[in-house]
């Protein structure tokens, strides 16, 4: 493994505060993927055999399409940080951006003697910890995890493998987004290396759909409307299309990059009611950017999948989103 000067550094300065902390809390993102799910407990993993006491939490329920991970009991949504813990613990956010998509009680820290830190991939990350491990190239937060335990010294267990695996491949779409480097499959090389069994995570994560979510999303693929001439698509779910059939959010992880398989689509979004409001998720291609739209409501994300929260009911969000996706397509400079 070949690493630069300043990535040495930050692997140094989080390896101390693990080795200096007894008390570790590993934080992951609002409506939880794959990827911070996959490193936080991987984290976990490592704080368990470092013969430290670990804790999993962050903002919403841990989703049942990925119950199947190791570790997966000791998640705790909402689990407070103690007055007495807010010294001398370590505090680890994993594949989030911001303060606001973690766990409420990070601002909170921000000036204690608590050891903040954030592993993170996100071009547009805030820089809201002490201690920032960005990198932006990374396809996936993964890729920074197994490298940071390679360089420990300790190596990557089996269950571990399992973990990183499960968070690599969720958010490089197996390997066929463009965020895939010649690194990306190193760092699985790695992963088979401690033992992992690649099939068995991919039918847990890509082939547990039931019947009823199947019905959900052909309800969902009946409401498909391309724009601007079928370089975009777009469709919506709402909250009691996902009520009816039981599920929650994470049903619909990957079914917006359908919207990409009809062909000449180059942006698609996905608009999912929720108890707030709406969540937009966004996928492109070359030359349309999906963080780009996603910032117009506020949101953010990577080049070519991104997101945000609207706080306004869906009938309104529907068309505006519409409009500003069409406004996008026309009017991107660098698109014609």
């Amino acid at each position: 493994m070949s690493l630069n000067k300043d990535m040495k550094d930050k692997f140094d300065a989080i390896l101390h505060c693990m080795k200096e902390s007894d008390q570790w809390y590993i934080v992951c993102h609002e409506n939880p993927d794959g990827d911070t799910l996959g490193c936080a407990l991987a984290l976990y993993s490592f704080a368990l055999r470092s013969g430290k006491r670990a804790f999993v939490t962050g903002k919403s329920p841990f989703p049942e399409r990925y119950q199947f991970l190791p570790f997966a009991s000791a998640y705790r949504p909402n689990l407070p940080l103690a007055s007495s813990d807010k010294d001398g613990s370590l505090v680890i956010c994993v594949d989030t951006s911001t303060a606001e998509r973690s766990i409420d009680w990070i601002s909170e820290i921000a000036g204690s003697k608590t050891s903040l830190v954030n592993i993170d991939h996100h071009v547009d990350n805030s820089l809201c910890c002490k201690i920032n491990c960005i990198v932006p190239e990374a396809s996936a937060t993964a890729e920074i995890i197994i490298d940071l335990l390679d360089y420990s010294g300790s190596g990557i267990t089996e269950t571990e493998s399992i973990l990183l695996y499960s968070a690599l491949t969720t958010d490089n779409g197996n390997f066929r987004y463009n965020s895939t480097t010649a690194h990306s499959h190193l760092c699985a090389a790695k992963l088979h290396e401690a033992g992992l069994r690649p099939a068995d995570v991919d039918d847990h994560i890509n082939e547990n759909l039931s019947s009823d979510i199947l019905k959900l999303w052909g309800r969902v693929f009946s409401r498909t409307e391309l724009l601007s001439g079928g370089k975009g698509a777009v469709f919506y779910v709402t909250a009691s299309d996902i009520n009816d059939v039981g599920a929650d959010l994470s049903s619909l992880d990957g079914l917006v990059n359908m919207l990409l398989r009809i062909k000449g689509v180059k942006i698609a979004a996905l608009l999912s009611e929720t108890e707030e409001g709406c969540k937009v998720s966004i996928r492109s291609r070359e030359p349309y950017s999906a963080r780009e739209l996603a910032c117009i409501f506020g949101g953010g994300g990577h080049p070519m999948a991104a997101g945000a929260k609207i706080l306004e009911p869906l009938e309104y969000t529907l068309p505006k989103l519409k409009k500003e996706m069409e406004k996008y397509i026309a009017f991107r400079p660098s698109a014609h």
